[in-house]
């Protein structure tokens, strides 16, 4: 007998792109720019990627969990950071008004984000 063992190979970037395009495009709705929306998801994409491929490594029993790409994955408070940080690269003048929109928070949420955000930065 046999025994045959899964690899759970690490789906494509291309995957990891098309589900980050298809998770933010409805909440987006054109409210952003196409051309810094398109960066901001492949440098997702990319950065997503990267860590499920470090995790994998890092992580050898839990390959199946960084097998493919979770959307839950842009919720944590990280990759939120990076969201923000992208944008304000992008457009310093209308980062707080793009993260609010793809982040999907109020303007007081996004205040005490920021609160939070800056507690981070600089510990």
């Amino acid at each position: 007998m046999t025994l045959e063992k899964n690899d759970y190979k690490l789906e494509s970037k291309k995957s990891f792109l098309e589900k980050i395009e298809n998770h933010y495009t409805p909440i987006v709705q054109d409210k952003i720019p196409k051309s810094i929306l398109h960066n901001l998801y492949v440098y997702l994409s990319n950065y997503q990627y990267n860590v499920y491929k470090d995790f994998r490594l890092q992580y050898p029993k839990s390959k199946d969990r960084y097998s493919s790409f979770k959307i839950k994955d842009l919720q944590y408070p990280f990759t939120q950071y990076c969201i923000t940080n992208f944008l304000k690269e992008k457009d310093l003048t209308n980062y707080r008004l793009f993260s609010k929109i793809i982040l999907q928070m109020t303007e007081d949420e996004f205040i005490e984000y920021e609160i939070k955000k800056h507690q981070y930065d600089t510990k």
